[in-house]
C-alpha cells in the first residue's frame, strides 16, 4: 500500500524448505534494512522478466526437489552399467571371453539395483 510517498507490505511465509530458512533468516539479521535487499532483487527479476510490467502475465513459482525416486534410480542404474561395460571392455582385452563366474556376478549386481524400486 502507498501512503505519504512510501510503500509498506506486510510478508510471510514458512520455514518449509532451506530456501525459505536461509531467507528468513537473513531478513530477520537485517532488521529494518531490508527494504533495499527486497527492492534490489525484485529490480533485477523484473529486470530479467520486463513481461511482468504488462498487466497480462501471470507469475508461476515451481519447487521442485533435486531429485526424485526415478531419477535417483536411472543415474545410478546408468553409472553402474557404464562402469560394468568398461569391466567387459577389460575382460575382453585380457581374456579370450569372459568366464562364467564373472557373467554371473554382473547378473546379480543387476538384479540387486531392483531392490531400489
Amino acid at each position: 500500500m502507498r501512503k505519504d510517498g512510501k510503500y509498506r507490505f506486510t510478508l510471510q511465509f514458512g520455514a518449509d524448505s532451506e530456501d525459505q530458512i536461509r531467507v528468513g533468516e537473513l531478513l530477520e539479521k537485517l532488521g529494518n534494512r531490508k527494504s533495499m535487499i527486497i527492492v534490489s532483487a525484485l529490480s533485477d527479476y523484473i529486470n530479467a522478466h520486463p513481461e511482468l510490467q504488462s498487466g497480462y502475465s501471470r507469475i508461476e513459482v515451481k519447487v521442485a526437489p533435486a531429485f526424485d525416486r526415478n531419477q535417483m534410480e536411472r543415474l545410478i542404474r546408468s553409472i553402474v552399467e557404464e562402469k560394468l561395460s568398461e569391466l567387459h571392455t577389460i575382460a575382453d582385452t585380457s581374456m579370450s571371453g569372459p568366464s562364467e563366474a564373472l557373467e554371473e556376478d554382473i547378473t546379480k549386481m543387476l538384479d540387486n539395483l531392483d531392490m531400489f524400486n
